[in-house]
Formats: structure tokens, sequence, C-alpha cells
């Protein structure tokens, strides 16, 4: 796209963008994003109690920051954006911090952090040094709720194409929208279980999740989403396929 289709279209950085996808009016698509944010939110909740320390990094249209800050939770919410930061800031218990999490953050102690659809944004030389990074931030004992797309997904290798110009514009004639995700680091399962482990972490609990085939999810409607969820139920269980599946979750642990 041109710099002034990039402006006239809003995209990835937008707190509008961001808090649409839960709200999409196809089935499949919004399901996907609420599956992510509920299996993200309710580990989150169940690893902290009122009065805990949190840290987000990414808070993107702020659906965590806010069910954080309702929930009583202290939240520490790091981003690169300043408009993601600025939708926050007003919430309760929220320290807004503009920082650049492939660095040292200088926030330590945390009872648990989230990381949600980030890593994939790094650069993958300093992917590492994200994970590193939450794993500092972290009291001994503290809990990281994790996602990240798997790199052999379903969605992801559909949205490789959309590399080529012809390719998204007949994707938007056909689906009404498509967007490109902007992922640059792409990890399949032992590739992020590598790098956690790098890191320190200790591995608590997993999930794949999120199964998606074009025309089905397109056209297919309610009966369509619940046609994915059954195939995406099957997948989860062979150790191969369920790489299809578009997020890999990870709850981690600093050991005590």
């Amino acid at each position: 796209m041109t710099a002034a289709a990039t402006e006239a279209r809003p995209g990835q950085g937008d707190v509008a963008f961001q808090r649409a996808l839960y709200e999409d009016g196809n089935a499949t698509r919004r399901g996907l994003h609420r599956a992510r944010r509920d299996w993200v939110l309710g580990n989150a909740l169940s690893h902290s109690k009122k009065g805990s320390k949190v840290l987000e990094v990414g808070v993107g249209c702020g659906v965590f920051t806010e069910a954080l800050s309702e929930a009583g939770r202290k939240v520490d919410a790091v981003d690169i954006n300043p408009a993601f930061l600025d939708n926050v800031k007003p919430l309760d218990g929220v320290a807004i911090h503009l920082k650049d999490a492939t660095m040292p953050l200088g926030l330590a102690d945390h009872d648990l952090a989230i990381c949600s659809e980030v890593l994939e944004h790094v650069p993958p030389e300093r992917s590492q040094a994200m994970l590193n990074s939450l794993f500092e931030s972290l009291r001994p004992g503290g809990t990281l709720v994790l996602t990240t797309p798997q790199r052999f997904s379903t969605v992801e290798l559909m949205a490789r194409l959309f590399k080529f110009p012809l390719v998204l514009a007949l994707a938007r004639k056909l689906y009404g929208s498509a967007e490109e995700l902007g992922h640059i680091n792409l990890l399949t399962a032992g590739q992020a279980e590598r790098q956690i482990k790098a890191a320190g972490f200790r591995v608590e609990g997993e999930r794949r999740f999120g199964f998606y085939l074009p025309v089905v999810a397109e056209f297919g409607g309610g009966a369509g989403a619940g046609l994915l969820r059954g195939i995406e139920n099957v997948l989860r269980q062979l150790p191969v396929l369920r790489g299809l599946l578009w997020t890999q979750g990870w709850v981690l642990r600093r050991p005590d």
C-alpha cells in the first residue's frame, strides 16, 4: 500500500481497529480473537488476586488492562505505542511506561506478567531478549501468560499471501476487509519452547487453539464457525496437525 492508503485505512496501531477485532461481524474471526482473549484473561485472573502487581507488555486496545483494573490489580502497562498507553492511562491502578520490552525494563517483582500477541512483532533476533526481560520483571514464583501465533497455522499461511498486492486486493473484494498482519517473528511451538526455557521459565501449562479455513470461515456463518471449532478440537489432540491452529498459549512460571 502507498503511504496515503495506509493513513486512510485504520491499522494494527489503531486503538479502534484493535477493539473492533472482538466485535467482528464474521463469526469465525470474532471467535478466534475472543477465544484468545478469554483464555489469557482467565489465566491472568486465576494466577493473581486483588492487589497483585501485574506487568502487561503490549497493551493494544486495553482489553486486558481494563479487566485487570476492574478486578483490583495494580498494572504496569508497557508499550512502544503512545496511543495505546494514552488509552489506558485514566484507568484506576494503572501506571504507563513507554518502553521497549526487548530491553531491560527496570520494573521488578511482579506477581504476574501478560504478553499476548507481541512476540510476533519483534525482530527475530530480539524475541529471546523480550522473554529474558519478562523473566527479570517477575518475582520468584511469578507467572507469565504468553500467547503468539504458530508459524505454520492456516491463518498465518493465508496472511503471507497478502504480501502480493493482487492477492490482497482480491481478498478485500471477496471478504470486505483484509489486512497484512505485520508479523515478522513467527515461531513454531518447538522454537518458542526453546526460547522460553532459555529465559529460565518453567512450563506450567500450554494450549493450542483457533482454526481457520478461508471459504468456510468467510461464507459459512455461524454454522461454519461451529464446524471449525469442532475440527479445532480434533486437531488439538494431534501432535503435528495441531500446528495448523493459530495461537499457542503458555502459562509459565519463574522458579522460586
